[in-house]
């Protein structure tokens, strides 16, 4: 054989080789957001907003994502779909502008740079905010996702949950591996 058709088989080989493995990848992320849809579904359904939000008319839980969807979709099914006697609605946001009406926003990680302004901007709104990145609940996000030995975990931060006027139920800090801030730290 020719070198030519050598390196056409080596790279046949390499690509038949690497393909399971990159398709096991992405079964796994395809199975990482559905997870974490479901843990957005508990957060919202464990978590007590002001009793004045309720109070208003057609209340919904307006779940907000910032800086894209890395649930690629998975959270579609959450539409319409009722928590606490709430309707959940999706809204996708190009700023933290648009933010007015969330009731949980999801910091896509991508946003991370700009943190510390998001943050100011929602400084005392009665808004869960939930993220993936490293640090967030360190830096004053309430709800983190992690990744413990290959495991989906969950920090909160109760201070912040505490100053945007709202309160996490013990079922959900159940749920964290790791909690900081007020009463029931660990």
């Amino acid at each position: 054989m020719s070198g030519g058709k050598h390196a056409k088989i080596a790279v046949l080989g390499l690509w038949l080789a690497l393909t399971p493995a990159a398709q096991a990848q992405e079964n796994i992320q395809l199975v990482e957001q559905e997870i974490k849809a479901g843990l957005l579904y508990n957060f919202m359904k464990y978590t007590d907003w002001p009793p004045e939000r309720a109070q208003e008319p057609n209340p919904t839980i307006m779940v907000c994502l910032l800086g894209g969807d890395p649930f690629a979709g998975r959270l579609q099914p959450l539409a319409g779909r009722t928590v606490n006697q709430h309707v959940i609605e999706l809204r996708s946001l190009r700023t933290i502008d648009e933010a007015g009406m969330c009731s949980l926003v999801f910091i896509h990680a991508n946003e991370k740079p700009k943190w510390p302004q998001l943050r100011a901007a929602l400084a005392g709104k009665s808004m869960l905010t939930v993220s993936d990145f490293q640090g967030f609940a360190e830096e004053g996000g309430m709800i983190e996702f992690t990744r413990i030995e290959n495991k989906i975990g969950v920090k909160i931060d109760t201070a912040a949950v505490t100053a945007a006027h709202l309160q996490v139920q013990d079922r959900l800090l159940k749920l964290a591996n790791a909690v900081r801030g007020g009463a029931g730290a660990r």
